[in-house]
Parts: C-alpha cells; structure tokens; sequence
C-alpha cells in the first residue's frame, strides 16, 4: 500500500513538473514568436505600424528590447512618434544600456531638427537615471534651451535625481519671465531640498507679481521647514 501511495504521489509531481515545463515552454515560444512580430512591424513603410509595435515593448525590459529600442530611438531617418515612443520606453526601463544614446539625442542638435518635442522627451527620460554625472550636466545645460518645453522637462528631471549640483543653476531660473519655469524651479528645488535655496524661494514668496507663482513658493518653504 505504501509502494503504491509513493508511486501515485511521484508521479503526480512527475505529471506536474511536466505540465510546468510544457507552459513554460508554450510562453517561451509565444514571447518569441511575439517578438518576431514586432521586429517584422518595425520594418514596415506605414509609421502608425511602426508606432504600434513600439508600443506592445512597453513593460519588457529585458536587455534584447533594451537593444532594439535603442536602435529605433538613434535611428536618424525614423518618423518623430514614433522615435518618442522608444525614447520614453527606454526612460522608463532605468537601464544603464540606455543612458549613452539618450544624452546622443538630448545633446546633438540634429536628432531634433524636426521635432524639439524628442528633446524634451528625452529630458523628462533622463530624469530616470540618478547617479550619473553627465546627465546632470547635460539636464543643467538644458535650463537655457531656447525651447521653453525642454528647459520645463530639464527642470522637472533634475528635481527627481535630486543632485545638489543642479541648485545654482536653479536658483538662477528663478530670474526668467516664463511661469512655467519659475514654477518647475521652485518644485525641483523643493525635492533637491538643499537650504541653500530657501532665501531665494522667500524672495520668491515675497516679491513676486503672480500669486501662482508665490503660492507655489510659499508651500515650498513650509516643507523645507518641515524637514
């Protein structure tokens, strides 16, 4: 009776490490296949194709989508939506592979002649990689673009990294006309929270004309404050 309970309990694990490895399998097979399709898709004349297939690699962050999204986001000749949709997919994976051909796009003028709107995609991408000197220096160049959505977006990125190299040149936005700006300015300041920007912001809080913009800084100082 033992034997034939230890028979029937082996090979109900046998049964189930198979079925395991059948699925495994199928899904294996399945991704591929997936894949395939996408890569094939990618090769089409129609952009809206191209566009799609970029899209269904949203949430695979393996190293061969990491490639080929590279590859599409550095490709000169590629449609603009398409090149922004990869380029905010390879922001979103957080992986050091991507890192070289964002600042390529965020730096050479040429990648953008187009669109600026693939600069300032890039931007808000490159606020995603915490830790690396040259992004926050190409971020800090960026405060002076002359498109107003790439200084916001460089603004934004280097409030979320948080490096404290990026005060001063903050500090010194706050001087433009462009509300937009200013308010970018103040907020990553406030996620920097280095102190030495809270006369700045008081200025800010006190002497300002918009009372948008004196709100925003008067509810930065509470958090500092708070800290």
């Amino acid at each position: 009776m033992k034997r034939y309970a230890y028979h029937s309990i082996f090979s109900r694990m046998f049964y189930s490490a198979c079925l395991v490895l059948m699925v495994f399998a199928a899904s294996t097979a399945f991704a591929t296949e997936g894949f395939e399709k996408i890569k094939a898709d990618l090769d089409s004349r129609e952009w809206e194709v191209r566009l799609a297939a970029v899209e269904k690699l949203n949430n695979l962050k393996d190293e061969q989508t990491i490639d080929l999204l590279t590859q599409i986001a550095g490709n000169r000749a590629e449609y603009w939506p398409v090149k922004i949709q990869a380029i905010k997919l390879l922001g979103e994976s957080a992986n050091p592979k991507a890192v070289n051909i964002l600042l390529t796009i965020f730096n050479e003028p040429f990648y953008n002649w187009e669109c600026p709107a693939i600069k300032s995609y890039t931007a808000l991408a490159l606020g995603n990689f915490k830790g690396n000197a040259k992004v926050v220096d190409s971020l800090i160049a960026g405060i002076n673009d002359r498109e107003l959505f790439t200084r916001e977006a460089s603004i934004q990125s280097l409030g979320r990294i948080g490096n404290p190299a990026a005060v001063l040149p903050l500090v010194a936005a706050l001087n433009t006309e462009s509300t937009a700006v200013k308010l970018s300015s103040i907020k990553a300041l406030e996620m920097i929270g280095d102190t030495q920007a809270i006369p700045h912001i008081q200025r800010i809080a006190e002497n300002d004309n918009d009372p948008v913009i004196k709100d925003q800084a008067k509810a930065a100082l509470n958090n500092f404050h708070k800290k």
